[in-house]
């Protein structure tokens, strides 16, 4: 009964963590800046896009740098949705148990100042 127990509740804490979030074709398009203004000062402002990874009651189960893969992956793709191809990050949010981040979505892909990027 013990085993059954505790293997039911190992499985309600695995089905509630859920999953990082991983890139897909689209946003493996969309370019990523921060503090660099002149490179998206010819792009087109589509919107502010936001991502976020971990919650209270799992994030133990996450590194960090996986939380802000799948934070910065989620941003992607949400630019991607919106036709845009850079994202311009605000300054990140503190956090403890989770990563979440806004950016400025841009289509910068006529611009001159369009950061070049090895993907």
């Amino acid at each position: 009964m013990k085993n059954i127990l505790v293997s039911s509740m190992l499985a309600s804490t695995l089905l509630l963590s859920g999953c990082v979030t991983f890139p897909t074709s689209e946003s493996n398009q969309v370019d990523v800046i921060w503090d660099d203004v002149k490179a998206i000062e010819n792009c087109q402002r589509l919107g502010i896009v936001y991502g976020s990874e971990g919650h209270f009651y799992d994030y133990w189960f996450h590194a960090d740098k996986d939380m802000v893969w799948g934070t910065l992956n989620q941003m992607r793709s949400k630019a991607a949705e919106l036709g845009g191809d850079t994202i311009y990050l605000y300054q990140s949010l503190d956090f403890s148990s989770s990563v979440t981040m806004f950016a400025n979505a841009y289509l910068c892909n006529n611009s001159p100042n369009k950061p070049v990027t090895n993907k």
